[in-house]
């Protein structure tokens, strides 16, 4: 089955093996051209190996992948690597190369791929630093950065080639509450411009209630919700109350 032509990423019936474990089984999702999709669910249960199964670093075990409507599941890497300069993915840690300034990490796939005139990359970076309001950190190197900071400068390097998907591993783990909000405040930002399609996962309730259109739950490998913020709060399913407030939850049932 071909995908829609909405649908910018679409799993069809995805099952995925990682560390010797089956770890997603048979999911179906679809995401449209300029939605912000969050994919929550506790530690450790695969949210982002499907990442990782979108960027094509890790095949199915079974099922379909789509990117803007081609099949990706059996793609070379030299054809991923095309697919790839579409995408850009925000790491949990920021995974900044610490041998390198700031500038030159935000520079980086310009300057691997060509994708901008020489003469013009030092501008993009000073635009793209600007955005995450760190115009005057460009030659500092990441152990000179504070947590927060990094997070903002991985932000400024995913944006520097302009991708239309944006691929988000718990952007806000680890922040102390202003930091949080400043990194909340910058995907707003990106959601703006309507042709950004914005993939987040997290274990993070309040901040999936803020930013996303649209909800998926993972639960032992299987979406077991998908929709907006608000039909998440109120659904009945004692799996999803559990994850969403799980001290009420627990003092409910002790009465």
């Amino acid at each position: 089955m071909v995908a829609k032509p909405e649908s910018v990423i679409q799993l069809e019936r995805v099952s995925l093996h990682y560390g010797g474990d089956d770890v997603i089984c048979d999911v179906n999702l679809n995401i449209r051209r300029g939605e912000t999709k969050i994919i929550l669910g506790t530690s450790g249960v695969g949210k982002s190996t499907i990442l990782k199964s979108i960027l094509g670093l890790l095949r199915p075990k079974s099922g379909k992948i789509y990117i803007h409507g081609e099949d990706i599941t059996g793609l070379k890497e030299r054809e991923m690597v095309r697919l790839r300069l579409r995408m850009a993915i925000v790491f949990q840690q920021g995974a900044l190369f610490d041998s390198m300034t700031v500038g030159e990490n935000v520079s980086y796939r310009l300057r691997e791929f060509n994708l901008v005139e020489k003469e013009k990359i030092e501008a993009r970076v000073e635009e793209v630093l600007k955005f995450v309001g760190l115009q005057g950190a460009k030659k500092l190197k990441p152990s000179q950065l504070s947590g927060g900071m990094k997070k903002r400068v991985a932000i400024a390097r995913a944006l520097a080639p302009d991708p239309e998907i944006f691929l988000f591993d718990e952007p806000t783990v680890g922040l102390d509450p202003i930091n949080l909000y400043n990194i909340e405040q910058l995907i707003m930002k990106l959601k703006e411009r309507r042709d950004r399609t914005l993939v987040i996962v997290t274990h993070d309730v309040e901040s999936a209630f803020r930013l996303g259109d649209s909800i998926v739950m993972l639960h032992e490998g299987k979406f077991i919700f998908e929709g907006p913020p608000e039909e998440l709060k109120k659904s009945p399913d004692e799996r999803i109350q559990t994850f969403l407030d799980p001290i009420s939850f627990y003092s409910k049932k002790a009465r």
